[in-house]
């Protein structure tokens, strides 16, 4: 089983670092002014999971679960405008045996927390993502969504956010 993480975030939301990007579109001021930042770096957060996730099975029908975490102020945006509804959506692609489901974190609620705490409610969006795909209209005949819960659960417990970083995760992948 393969795990990904799209990320879809609000404008509001400032990355740990982002400032220093080339495509950061505000001004310095605006980072000074708004101390909120996410801290977390997915793609390490993926590979942390695929670690124990790969070479395990949890139904023949699916091959990957592709979360699509929505960070934003959702009370700002309004529902239906950029971002799902408060249930988000959840996808089977039975012809490439995948399920995409959504999970929310408000940004008002974890800008100023730090990354270990923005773990814990990372985990939390996920676990709403995959107990989404158990009431789904169309879901997988045979994806054993308690036991992918739990693995998933069991893994990011074990994490330590100090593997999660940017630095650790380019390190990893240049061997």
């Amino acid at each position: 089983m393969r795990f990904l993480t799209f990320l879809k975030t609000g404008v509001e939301v400032l990355h740990l670092g982002g400032q220093h990007w080339q495509s950061n579109a505000w001004p310095i001021d605006h980072w000074k002014a708004n101390p909120g930042r996410w801290r977390l770096f997915t793609p390490a957060i993926d590979a942390f999971l695929n670690e124990d996730l790969m070479p395990r099975d949890f139904g023949t029908s699916i091959e990957q679960f592709l979360l699509i975490l929505e960070v934003a102020d959702f009370k700002a945006w309004g529902e239906g405008v950029a971002f799902t509804g408060p249930d988000g959506f959840t996808r089977y692609k039975h012809k490439t045996r995948e399920v995409w489901s959504v999970g929310r974190i408000n940004w008002p609620e974890v800008q100023h927390l730090p990354a270990r705490l923005q773990l814990l409610a990372f985990g939390q969006a996920l676990q709403a993502a995959i107990a989404n795909v158990a009431v789904a209209k169309r879901k997988p005949k045979d994806f054993a969504t308690e036991a992918f819960g739990s693995a998933v659960a069991a893994r990011l417990a074990s994490a330590k956010v100090s593997q999660l970083s940017h630095r650790v995760h380019a390190q990893h992948s240049e061997t």
